[in-house]
């Protein structure tokens, strides 16, 4: 007999198993099923273009924006229909518009996925959310769309190669072609170390190494200089120094201070009277 001064209804082993299967089953059914967003206010279904990465060539999508009102809150709008609708597009712009046509299929999810989310309309009473996206593409523009991408992508290619190309020019410029040891040196690793023949085209290396030299001889600074005055061949001394002014003004504004220093340094603007943010203008006669 139970010493405790109340009744004991604790439930006995099998009492307490068929609880636990009962808590078992209850979870299991509750997990089948998901969430489903509560019923919006109103409806609005919607047809429009949008803009994808390349100009001209449009998504064409499909969807219906759900749309409600909250009064509690402090904010109104006089149209909130067109307050959600703007907003929903808006947010499928920032997508779409980064994206390229061939890319419509995943795309169509990705929109799913973040207009499904009801938010606020910035400064509004309005909430907005949208569902039944169908995101389709014309195949002509699809198309143009692949096309597209082949001439970026061979754009791409001789871009590389360009590039390539004056990195091994500056190379051969800046240090192989230097002078007559290091060009002499470079071609017998290059060559085998053939050093008859070195010997017997040392003097058509000598003439490279002179011919590279006469490049580095002329400062991009003096060159630009020079392009100017010779497309205005009628400026007088005053004016040319105006010129110069203006010039490092843009270098330093685009460039930055380190390359308008070295501009000003090259064509003799340095320790003048004027300063090069802030260049004197003179009238012209």
């Amino acid at each position: 007999m139970s010493s405790r001064p109340w009744p004991d209804f604790r439930p006995g082993p099998l009492g307490s198993l068929a609880a636990w299967w009962r808590r078992r089953r209850t979870r299991d059914h509750d997990e089948q099923y998901t969430f489903v967003p509560a019923p919006t206010a109103h409806q609005h279904p919607l047809e429009t273009p949008l803009p994808s990465a390349v100009y001209g060539l449009d998504f064409h999508a499909r969807l219906t924006i759900h749309w409600r009102v909250d009064l509690t809150s402090g904010s109104r709008h006089a149209a909130p229909r067109s307050a959600a609708v703007n907003d929903i597009i808006l947010r499928a712009k920032a997508l779409t518009e980064r994206s390229m046509l061939v890319h419509h299929a995943p795309l169509q999810h990705q929109l799913g996925a973040e207009l499904a989310a009801e938010r606020q309309v910035d400064g509004t009473h309005v909430w907005a959310r949208a569902d039944g996206i169908e995101l389709t593409v014309d195949e002509p523009d699809l198309e143009m769309a692949r096309k597209h991408i082949e001439l970026l992508q061979t754009t791409t290619m001789r871009q590389a190669e360009r590039d390539a190309e004056r990195a091994e020019i500056k190379y051969l410029r800046d240090e192989v072609l230097t002078d007559l040891s290091t060009a002499t040196i470079w071609w017998l690793v290059r060559n085998g170390y053939e050093v008859e023949q070195a010997v017997a085209l040392s003097r058509h290396l000598a003439e490279l190494v002179g011919i590279a030299s006469q490049r580095r001889d002329h400062h991009w600074a003096d060159t630009l200089v020079t392009s100017f005055e010779s497309a205005l061949p009628r400026l007088d001394d005053g004016h040319r120094a105006d010129v110069r002014l203006h010039l490092a003004k843009a270098l330093g504004i685009y460039g930055g201070s380190t390359v308008a220093a070295e501009f000003a340094a090259q064509v003799g603007l340095q320790n003048g009277a004027k300063p090069l943010t802030q260049p004197e203008i003179r009238p012209s006669p």
